[in-house]
């Protein structure tokens, strides 16, 4: 069995990538341009523009066939232009912007219904604390059982805002007409200064990102020692600080693009010398790290799309070689690298939205002259597991220096390959959760089986 399983791994791993054309929205050279990915009942939800029924609701099930109009809410060619895609209530939520505006609910019962007509202000939504916040007219409001409330107060914000510890984190200034935004919090009650982050002009705090590894908000901002830099906040005065000054001195490196995948925060960053690049945090100052130059020297490869895919960091960048390229990330230098061209040698492409869905991703992109921008579907290798008994292992941390520790697995043995299939190792002991491998640094295939016979098999990395 463990011969087995090793072959269907090693298959996945030497197996080419593929990009197809899952389906022409718009036919011939006109772009149906999908956006607003979401995922919602076990679909990839959308928008994109058809000409019998101008830029609706869409979704796929991952097939041509499946890929179809949810709803046509401005009958004919004209368009609804629905945005703001949200998962909540066990419902699809959405913005309209034409026809018979305002916010709307969806579900594969009750169809589509507008739950707040108007809304044309509206902006900047974020599901958090059961509600769902926006800001309307330059005001920090709520959306909750039916009923649209904006927040008694003089403060105005920017815009943006995450969520942390039970407040809503934005960027506002209490003044009208003047461009002094610094950090304010809202507790359910009032929205107060939280801090001053530059007290000669405006921090103007953006590109929020709530990490659940460090239960941190990451966002951007700008103070009177540093640019524009990373800086994260746990809902207090005090737990909001500068993580790094990427780009040293006053210059900015603007931070942006964020993505967790699994403990690695993953962010666009541009430090000044390498360009804009791909970089990592733990939330640490020492643990800010540029994880690849990808486009070597000063010029920037400006990675963007950044989607978790199968344990990895999936992102599209430019490499110099003016294709366009999809990339792979594991968090280190070696690990960064190039895993597909989506075309080879065409260079006259438009990149959209990237999501992840059902273990493929879909890629909005204009890839030839007789289609325009529509929807691509990139499946990739993937590792296949034998597990009998359907038992989740953990194994902890990889890349590792060499000692392995488990979740769920006491006891056991295990059989370690190279990545050629070379057995290194047969029926090694698994005790007290943990094994030491005695193994040069390299990449390595490890069969896991436990006292009641549940067989895992993993790649892992020395380093």
């Amino acid at each position: 069995m463990k011969k087995i399983i090793l072959m269907l791994f090693l298959g996945n791993v030497v197996s080419a990538q593929s990009i197809t054309l899952l389906k022409d929205i718009n036919p011939g050279a006109n772009p149906s341009t999908p956006a607003e990915f979401l995922k919602y009942g076990g679909k990839l939800f959308f928008n994109a523009n058809n000409p019998n029924y101008g830029t609706e609701l869409w979704s796929t099930d991952g097939t041509s066939g499946g890929t179809d109009l949810v709803v046509d809410l401005n009958p004919g060619t004209p368009s609804s232009l629905p945005t703001s895609l949200l998962n909540y209530d066990n419902k699809l939520y959405f913005k309209t912007l034409l026809g018979t505006t305002g916010l709307y609910s969806y579900d594969s019962t009750a169809g589509a219904t507008l739950v707040a007509p108007g809304m044309g202000t509206a902006s900047n939504f974020l599901v958090a604390e059961g509600k769902i916040f926006f800001r309307q007219n330059n005001k920090l409001s709520y959306f909750s059982q039916g009923t649209v409330t904006e927040i008694d107060t003089p403060v105005l914000i920017n815009g943006q805002m995450g969520a942390v510890n039970g407040k809503i984190i934005t960027g506002a200034t209490a003044t009208s007409g003047t461009n002094n935004y610094q950090i304010y919090a809202y507790d359910g009650n009032t929205v107060s200064l939280l801090k001053v982050i530059n007290p000669n002009s405006t921090s103007n705090p953006q590109n929020f990102f709530y990490s659940s590894a460090y239960n941190t908000l990451f966002f951007t901002a700008g103070s009177n020692t540093a640019g524009f830099e990373l800086w994260k906040t746990d809902g207090t005065a005090d737990g909001t600080i500068q993580v790094k000054n990427i780009n040293a001195g006053t210059s900015s490196s603007f931070p942006g693009n964020f993505r967790q995948v699994g403990s690695k925060v993953f962010f666009a960053a541009n430090n000044g010398t390498n360009g804009n690049e791909l970089w990592v945090t733990d939330g640490t100052e020492d643990g800010t790290v540029l994880v690849k130059d990808v486009n070597p020297g000063s010029a920037a490869s400006n990675p963007v799309n950044l989607t978790e895919l199968n344990g990895k960091l999936y992102f599209l960048a430019s490499d110099g070689s003016g294709e366009a390229r999809l990339w792979e990330s594991d968090g280190t230098t070696d690990g960064t690298k190039m895993t597909l061209e989506l075309k080879p040698g065409y260079t006259n492409f438009v990149l959209g939205k990237m999501e992840e869905y059902n273990g493929a991703l879909y890629l909005s992109a204009k890839l030839t002259v007789a289609q325009g921008q529509e929807l691509y579907k990139i499946e990739l290798p993937t590792l296949s597991v034998e597990n009998h008994n359907k038992k989740e292992i953990g194994i902890y941390p990889n890349p590792a220096s060499g000692e392995l520790f488990f979740n769920g697995f006491e006891k056991g043995s295990y059989d370690l390959y190279d990545v050629k299939g070379s057995l290194i190792k047969k029926d090694g002991n698994i005790i007290n959760s943990k094994l030491k491998l005695n193994v040069p640094k390299g990449n390595y295939i490890l069969v896991t089986k436990t006292i009641d016979g549940t067989v895992n098999t993993n790649k892992i990395i020395v380093k």
